[in-house]
């Protein structure tokens, strides 16, 4: 017997019952890697955030920028969290992030985190390493 198909209105309320959030590169020059040497001089880091709402912010209704999540304060509190810091791998960072966003962020909705080195000091990587925590 073939699987019912959902309406296009049912599909509709479930995609809309978890919406989700997305930034992309935020770019910060941090002191990241894994020898003293390497830390020495700030280097390109990009990091992705996603929130995946378990309802739908009020702010979609209101248009108010109070009922919904604040990207300046996410980027202000990721900028916090790291400046004048030294971190050897990318996966400490991630989380110190993750960990930092938990305060802002409220802990029913999924919260994942993206750090990418654009550079590792690694010549055969050519494209980055990402470590992604969360959620």
């Amino acid at each position: 017997m073939p699987a019912a198909r959902l309406t296009r209105q049912e599909r509709q309320r479930q995609n809309m019952s978890h919406p989700e959030l997305t930034i992309k590169g935020l770019s910060l020059s941090l002191r990241l890697g894994c020898s003293a040497e390497e830390r020495l001089n700030p280097q390109p880091v990009e990091i992705d955030l996603t929130i995946r709402f378990e309802t739908p912010p009020r702010g979609m209704v209101t248009d108010r920028l109070e009922d919904t999540v604040c990207y300046d304060a996410l980027v202000g509190a990721i900028k916090e969290v790291t400046s004048d810091r030294e971190f050897s791998l990318i996966e400490h960072l991630a989380n110190e992030i993750l960990t930092s966003l938990r305060r802002i962020v409220e802990a029913e909705h999924e919260l994942r985190v993206t750090v990418r080195k654009v550079s590792p000091p690694v010549p055969e990587i050519t494209k980055g390493a990402e470590f992604t925590v969360g959620d």
